[in-house]
């Protein structure tokens, strides 16, 4: 099996209509300083996952810092995210997912990648439960 480790447009969240029943409908896992809202997708797309991310202005000030603590999150994401995207097509499960950034510095990616593969993880399992 080839590994694509793109992110594609067709897997960023974008409509305003999912994000807000994401956050009124989903569920969160928490490993600090990421935070994760997932809910299952209402109307089925190109992707089997939709993916958006977010830093607080309140937390980070300058723009340039949120774009960066971003930039790491989504490159974090895109190389570990094979396993639940795999997971997702044997199940014929569609998620959407908002990763909130809540420290109140800019940590290395190091750091952040670890905790989005913990993450990854976790919905993989709790995926998995739903599934059964």
């Amino acid at each position: 099996m080839i590994i694509n480790n793109k992110y594609s447009k067709q897997e960023k969240l974008k409509s305003k209509k999912a994000i807000d029943h994401l956050f009124k409908q989903g569920k969160s896992i928490n490993a600090f300083p990421i935070r994760v809202i997932y809910v299952k997708k209402q109307t089925p797309k190109e992707a089997c996952i939709n993916t958006g991310v977010t830093v607080s202005k309140k937390n980070i000030r300058l723009a340039v810092d949120r774009n960066l603590i971003k930039r790491r999150m989504r490159e974090a994401y895109r190389l570990n995210n094979q396993k639940l995207k795999v997971h997702l097509k044997e199940t014929d499960a569609e998620l959407n997912i908002m990763f909130i950034y809540s420290a109140k510095e800019i940590l290395p990616y190091a750091l952040i990648e670890s905790k989005i593969k913990v993450l990854l993880t976790r919905l993989t399992k709790v995926n998995e439960v739903a599934s059964k």
